[in-house]
Order: structure tokens, then sequence, then C-alpha cells
């Protein structure tokens, strides 16, 4: 085992929207296909109530919305902006329930949604979206968070919550200024949010609620045409993904790792090694790899939990080709992925490099940070994008808390101070 590194983390910046999965002629602003979004959570948060809200019918029925196997779900067209969508009205795992999931009927109705989100008509999974009843605070919230983003969808689409019952607040959206840190405290990190009411309109109802029902509605439908991806899924994303929630039902819902993840790291050190850094108050084992090519075994072996993947600004030609390659043999389909741009100076021009030169049609999410050059004189904005850096692999790591046994680790790591730049 090599060195260790000892960092610390602090509160970063808010997250930017989220990277599109592009072709070369933006295709995807006119795709013909169905754009899957799920939409889940605990019973009676919401979820028909959202989606009758977005078709701008009653199509779901709401008092359904109060039952239901964990993973059932019922599927709603929709056509928003021009481009076609499927709605997944899937029920989370609820409070209730937590230990006691009947685990062969969970498990036939996770199979039928994974089957349904394959469906050869769609292009994959391209948004979740988390409702969340404003009045509840329960430990369902990160199970069903890990459950679905992570253990599901791979953390390769971009995940949403949608606040309801917010109609009596006197500022709907005050109530994100004021609960937000709620969720960053559990780990909980969304790409954009929504403060609304789902209140159906009708004969008596008020002006104040009449207007916050049709703000709503286009609150809700212009999130998902603002974040939804492209994420394509295959015969291997179905049994991996059904493995791992299969495993995760049957033997722990601990919301806590315990074991270090795997950082897999490509271009930013010509060595192969690995090391053991331990920050945010979490382990990680830190494997460096070299780029692939169409000839070398690079990738057997290795099983990570993030990829980090470092570009040059400066290099246009081949970025795509080359990024694929990383992909395909690191598994980067079903593993999420943090690009890093070296010799760019903030976050939002390395996320319109990634989306011009690296992006391609069924990528999904990318996330994305910057490394200023290295002849660059202002420290203070070297210590942002290492920081930038630490906040990323903190909140895309993929979650794997299926063993306990945390405590293992003690006596273990020998922490000694350096810097994430050491990647460099």
């Amino acid at each position: 085992m090599g060195r260790s590194v000892l960092v610390s983390l602090k509160s970063g910046s808010p997250p930017l929207p989220p990277l599109k999965a592009l072709t070369s002629n933006h295709e995807w602003q006119t795709r013909p296909r169905n754009r899957n979004v799920v939409i889940f959570g605990e019973s009676g948060s919401g979820k028909s109530s959202v989606i009758n809200a977005i078709t701008q019918t009653q199509l779901a029925e709401t008092s359904s919305d109060a039952t239901g196997c964990t993973f059932s779900h019922k599927s709603y067209p929709v056509e928003i902006s021009g481009q076609r969508y499927v709605l997944f009205d899937t029920a989370g795992l609820n409070e209730g329930n937590m230990g006691a999931v009947p685990a062969a009927k969970a498990e036939k109705e996770l199979r039928r949604l994974l089957c349904g989100l394959m469906n050869s008509g769609s292009d994959g999974i391209g948004l979740l979206v988390y409702c969340v009843r404003s009045t509840r605070a329960r430990q369902a919230l990160i199970r069903n968070y890990n459950l679905f983003y992570s253990v599901i969808c791979r953390k390769k689409v971009p995940i949403v919550v949608v606040i309801t019952g917010l109609e009596n607040e006197t500022d709907m959206q005050s109530w994100w200024h004021t609960n937000a840190k709620e969720f960053k405290s559990r780990n909980m990190h969304f790409q954009d949010h929504a403060c609304v009411t789902t209140l159906h309109k009708h004969a008596g109802i008020s002006d104040v609620f009449t207007r916050r029902i049709a703000e709503s509605r286009e609150i809700m439908r212009n999130l998902i045409v603002k974040n939804c991806s492209e994420w394509a899924v295959d015969d291997a994303w179905l049994k991996q993904c059904f493995a791992d929630a299969r495993h995760v039902m049957r033997h722990n819902w601990n919301s806590e790792r315990s074991s270090p993840s795997t950082l897999i790291i490509c271009g930013s050190s010509p060595r192969e090694e690995e090391d053991l850094t331990r920050f945010g108050g979490e382990a990680y084992r830190v494997c460096f790899v070299p780029q692939p090519d169409s000839t070398s075994s690079a990738g057997r072996g290795h099983e990570g939990d993030l990829l980090i993947y470092y570009a040059h600004a400066d290099t246009h030609s081949a970025a795509r080709q080359t990024f694929s390659a990383f992909c395909t043999a690191y598994r980067g389909n079903m593993v999420p992925v943090v690009v890093v741009v070296k010799g760019l100076n903030d976050r939002i021009s390395a996320r319109h490099w990634v989306e011009e030169h690296i992006m391609h049609h069924g990528a999904g999410h990318l996330f994305s940070t910057f490394s200023p050059a290295g002849d660059l004189g202002d420290n203070s904005l070297r210590r942002q994008a290492e920081q930038d850096l630490q906040d990323l692999i903190k909140q895309s790591c993929l979650f794997r808390g299926v063993v306990k046994g945390r405590g293992i680790l003690k006596g273990f790591v020998r922490f000694v101070r350096s810097k994430l730049l050491d990647w460099l």
C-alpha cells in the first residue's frame, strides 16, 4: 500500500446544471424517442399528484399513492415542449416497511420496472425525480435516495427533488432556502429542485391557490425539460442493478458506507499504484491507471466506485475518442465519472468544454470540474479547484453500504498530510 493522504472537506459551491448527453450535432433537442423519467418517493409524498400536474390531466389516481409494494410502478406518456417523455410513478421504500420488504414480490416488481426502463422505444433513463412531503423528515429519505440514485441509476442520471405540500407557505421557494442544508447534511445532493403545491384546481378555490397551482405546473414541467439527460441501459445494467438492489434489500439498509470506495484515476500521473486516502469522514482507495488503447488489457481487475478522468483543455481532436476508450475499459457506463479539465480556471468553462468535446449520446450525466494551469501563481484558485474535486468525489461516489463493520478500518489507515494536487 502506498502513501496515505489526509485532506479536509469544506462546504463547496452549489451544483451546476447537469451536463446533457449530446451528439455532435445536438440531436438531443429533437430526438423522437421517449425519454424515461422515474418519479419516486415514500407513499403519500405526492408522486401521483405531481404526475397529474405535469401532464395537466388526472391520469394518475392519487389514492394509489398511499399504497403499493416497493418498486411497483405505472407509466404515463406526456409531451413537453415537443419532446416525448414517459413518467414512471414508482413506489419507494416506506418508513413502516424498512427491514420488512416482502422480498419475492419486491424483486418481481423490481425486474418489471427495470425491463420497462429498457423499452426499445426509449432512450434509457433520463432523470430521477424525488418527491418529498414538506412536513416529513424520515430515515427512509436517505435510503430511497441511495437505492434509486446509486444502486439503480448508478449516479449516471441527474436527480432532482420536488417538495410538495407547500401551498400554505408565504413563499414556497423560501422552504428550500431554510431546509436545503438538511439534505446536504445527509449527503443528499440534487441537480435542481422545485417547491410546489400539487392541489387540484376546483370550483370555489381561492385565486391565490389557483395562481400557485398554475405556477407549480410550469415549474415542474420546466424542471424536466431543463434537467433530463440520456443514459443508455442494457442487459449488463439490468443484471448488475437487479443483483445489487436485491442484496441491499435482503441484507442492510444502513445509510453509511462500510468499506473504502475505490477511485480509478486516469491522466493525473504516469505511475500505477494504489493509495488509501480519507477526507470528509470517508475512506477511499485510490488506483492510478494508464490511458487505455485498443490493444491494451487496461481495466481488467479494476472495479471502481468512481472514475476520475483528467483531460487537457487544449486537446480537442481526439478527446471524445480517448474518453470513450477510457469509459469502455473501466465500465464508465456503470460507474459515475468526474471529468477534470486541466488548464481552465472555473467550473462553468470546464462544463462547457466537456459538453463540446466529450459528451455523446447515451453517456448519461457527467460530473465536471477544473484544474488551473501549472504555472498559475494564484494559490486561492488552486485551493478552490482542490475543494471542488473533494466535494464532487464525496457526492458522486457509488454507495455500497451492504456490509457492516466499518470499524475494521481502525488501525489500518495511516494518515499523512498532503494535497489532492499530488495526483496531478
